[in-house]
């Protein structure tokens, strides 16, 4: 054998290798841009041809092989609810019946007829598997919306309910990923006792612009993200705050002063 052969045969199998290689990652990376439900209804497609085929090469009564029906059911009514797992079982009763047409053993009639039998067995465990996975997902939604519930109180103060420090961070980056201007103000209160600070942030919520937020920051200060058109605005604003409420402010506007938290924050303190 000359060289050149050996150096081809040598290079077949890694040739064969990377041919596998690359057709399954193919593969992996189509299956990650398809969603789940999709998935699995591809997975129910192949099931039903693999199972068909083995009815119409195999079948007879009584060996079973239709209930493989019964797994494309299931894929179908997870992926699409009840009305999608009643039509999976109609489709995996017709293809018994084809199966059945092509073998020339249709037999039975009335209500007993085995195709009847079958119809009834599959819409209702796609009707059942359907409606309770669609109630899953249903349930599942709602807890994710508990769980956001949950976590916009948690950046909130239990004794005054106001934004943490954490939550008016948020906030602003919320805003920050809108094009419009707005307004940052930062207060220190002189207010000693708890009392006296709680009475203050009271009458803070009465007199801040519509759609603010407000937060208790550290032990002493306040924050206010607030709808402004202009620089000029939101001085306007923070200088209306102290004549109102006897507590110096600070404010930032964005773009002007920054487009990020902190940078808003730091003008802000700087100007207090």
């Amino acid at each position: 054998m000359s060289s050149r052969s050996r150096a081809s045969s040598a290079s077949l199998p890694y040739l064969c290798s990377r041919v596998a290689s690359v057709t399954v990652d193919s593969v992996a990376a189509l299956l990650a841009r398809i969603s789940g439900p999709r998935r699995l209804e591809a997975g129910a497609i192949v099931l039903y041809a693999i199972v068909f085929v083995l009815l119409v090469a195999f079948g007879r009564p009584g060996l079973g092989i239709s209930q493989g029906f019964y797994l494309p059911i299931v894929l179908v009514a997870l992926a699409g609810g009840p009305v999608s797992g009643v039509a999976a079982g109609v489709l995996a009763t017709l293809l018994c019946g084809v199966a059945s047409s092509a073998r020339g053993d249709l037999s039975g009639a009335g209500m007993f007829d085995p195709l009847a039998i079958r119809l009834a067995a599959f819409t209702a465990a796609g009707l059942a598997v359907g409606y309770f996975s669609g109630r899953g997902r249903r349930m599942l939604a709602e807890s994710l919306d508990v769980l956001d519930d949950l976590m916009h109180l948690a950046r909130r103060e239990v004794a005054t309910g106001m934004l943490t420090s954490e939550g008016i961070q948020a906030r602003i980056a919320d805003r920050l990923a809108w094009p419009g201007p707005f307004a940052v103000l930062v207060g220190e209160m002189d207010a000693r006792s708890e009392t006296a600070q709680r009475e203050l942030m009271r009458r803070l919520v009465a007199l801040a612009p519509p759609e603010s937020e407000i937060a208790h920051v550290g032990r002493s200060r306040v924050a206010l993200v607030t709808p402004s058109e202009s620089p000029e605005e939101a001085g306007r604003a923070a200088v209306a705050l102290e004549v109102a409420l006897g507590v110096r402010f600070g404010w930032a506007f964005r773009p002007h002063d920054g487009d990020d938290p902190l940078s808003l924050f730091g003008v802000a303190s700087e100007r207090l």
